[in-house]
């Protein structure tokens, strides 16, 4: 038996039936915080992205959570109008209750004297880090090389 709960502000009531629930012998019980990516949510959110965003996430992923620029511009290829997708597909994700609110965004950019130097998934050497869930959420479309390389 898997049961899959999410509580948001438990009163201590309410907590103390869920430990009553996890305390069936064969019950699997796993806690994800509200503020944290797991592989399903990295793939479900992978999903809704727009092509060109998807290889940028693709990208960065592969680079062990950031990508310069220049890198992600190659072949000409362009940026414009694609890192927007990242908050907009977070945002409508939200909106309709498929990701907790606390969710953060999983790519940050960073601009240095007005030019894009490089996009990053924030929090390195955290816990709020979200490189390892998106690479076994992504697991698969990475071992294809299906986004354009």
């Amino acid at each position: 038996m898997r049961i899959t709960i999410t509580v948001e502000n438990p009163t201590l009531e309410a907590l103390e039936k869920l430990l009553a629930l996890a305390a069936i012998p064969t019950a699997v019980v796993t806690a994800v915080p509200d503020d944290r990516w797991t592989p399903e949510r990295a793939r479900s959110y992978y999903d809704r992205l727009p092509p060109r965003a998807q290889q940028i996430l693709l990208q960065v992923v592969e680079g062990e959570g950031e990508c310069s620029a220049d890198e992600l511009k190659a072949n000409g290829r362009h940026l414009r109008g694609s890192t927007g997708a990242f908050r907009r597909v977070l945002s409508e994700g939200k909106r309709t209750g498929l990701w907790p609110d606390a969710l953060p965004v999983p790519l940050v950019s960073h601009i240095v004297a007005g030019r894009l130097k490089k996009l990053e998934m924030p929090g390195s050497g955290t816990d709020q880090f979200a490189h390892s869930a998106f690479a076994e959420g992504l697991r698969d479309v990475l071992s294809t090389g299906r986004h354009g390389h």
